[in-house]
């Protein structure tokens, strides 16, 4: 008897009926966290930028600080000012519902894990703090939706450790997210080479979470680089307003910016082209008419003429085809001209005798 395959990581995903995979369009996600200043009017508003932005998900952080964070920090009580109710979760579901847009729950213990889930989210998501805790892993893994996970700040072993034990029950849905939050993190420390190394190491799909300053021209373009670098998906803060520089503004950008930012993404994507190498394009086909060399007359060829290379040059020509590719000339030396041939004309196979 052979022993079962081991369970790998999805190379493709769905949430709310949108296939997620290295071949499909990127997947943005825009992540509300804290911006809402505790204010479930702002967290709505937000609710409908994302939306308005045309990002596929908005993402919506639950937690419970008791459940959390010890009382003892210093920002416990700024974190209790900025969390909301069930019932207030409650409400802000219902409003990413009217707006047809997927929800991503951010669950940050087991209290919220347990309020995120009777609300029927499309997707979760882990904190890199929690990496390393069995029991959310564990949960997610059974919820049956795709939820992802961050690494930032982790080792490779803690990355290892979480990827089998969600493996281990039934967790192939799970994504890992790169990226780390510094409030804000310098470009140079964004590391998107991270990216292919997850990949490569682990398989399956990889998120990219953008934490650079929002107040950064490059903070709207670098993401491309981490499309490029492999990733499927991304994530981006949305604030109402950051010149009000509240709870999460460092990073994020406002909805202008950030429905700027999701256009750019979409072209960006676009740009990459197909995963494998198709037959030339209309675009392909006009470029080479313009620019491609071919095999023509270097010289007036009498008919019977016996080419060689002193007959031919390699030269960009005009014309109705695009003639013999230089790498062809074995196929036409010494081979008779069967017509004269004119001088800068391009060579085809039908002018020549056959062997």
């Amino acid at each position: 008897m052979t022993a079962s395959a081991k369970p790998s990581l999805s190379r493709a995903v769905t949430v709310r009926g949108r296939r997620i995979s290295d071949s499909d369009p990127v997947y943005i996600v825009g992540e509300i966290a804290c911006g809402h200043q505790g204010d479930i009017n702002q967290a709505r508003r937000l609710i409908e930028a994302v939306t308005a932005a045309g990002a596929d998900a908005v993402q919506l952080e639950f937690f419970h600080p008791p459940a959390n964070m010890v009382g003892s920090l210093p920002f416990y009580k700024v974190v209790e000012d900025l969390s909301f109710s069930r019932a207030q979760w409650e409400e802000l579901m219902a409003v990413a519902r009217s707006h047809d847009i997927a929800v991503s729950a951010f669950v940050y213990d087991d209290v919220s894990m347990g309020w995120a889930l009777a609300l029927k989210p499309d997707m979760l998501k882990l904190n890199s703090s929690d990496i390393s805790n069995p029991d959310l892993i564990i949960a997610a893994a059974k919820s049956g939706l795709a939820f992802t996970v961050g690494t930032g700040a982790s080792t490779f072993q803690e990355v290892a450790e979480a990827v089998d034990l969600a493996l281990a029950n039934g967790g192939t849905q799970m994504i890992l997210q790169h990226g780390v939050q510094n409030f804000p993190t310098p470009t140079e420390n964004a590391h998107l080479r991270r990216i292919a190394m997850l990949k490569e190491a682990f398989g399956g799909l990889i998120m990219y979470a953008d934490h650079t300053d929002g107040a950064l021209d490059i903070s709207r373009y670098l993401d491309l680089a981490a499309i490029g670098m492999g990733a499927c998906m991304l994530e981006k803060h949305v604030v109402l307003d950051r010149a009000a520089k509240g709870v999460d503004w460092e990073a994020a950008l406002d909805p202008a910016g950030f429905a700027a930012y999701v256009a750019t993404m979409r072209a960006g994507w676009r740009a990459l082209g197909p995963d494998h190498l198709p037959p030339p394009t209309e675009s392909d086909e006009k470029y080479r008419r313009f620019q491609k060399k071919s095999i023509v007359a270097a010289q007036d060829i009498p008919a019977g003429t016996v080419l060689d290379r002193t007959h031919v040059a390699f030269l960009r020509a005009q014309g109705t085809g695009q003639g013999l590719s230089p790498m062809r000339f074995g196929d036409i030396a010494g081979r008779k001209a069967h017509r004269t041939i004119a001088k800068w004309e391009q060579i085809t196979l039908a002018d020549l005798e056959a062997n």
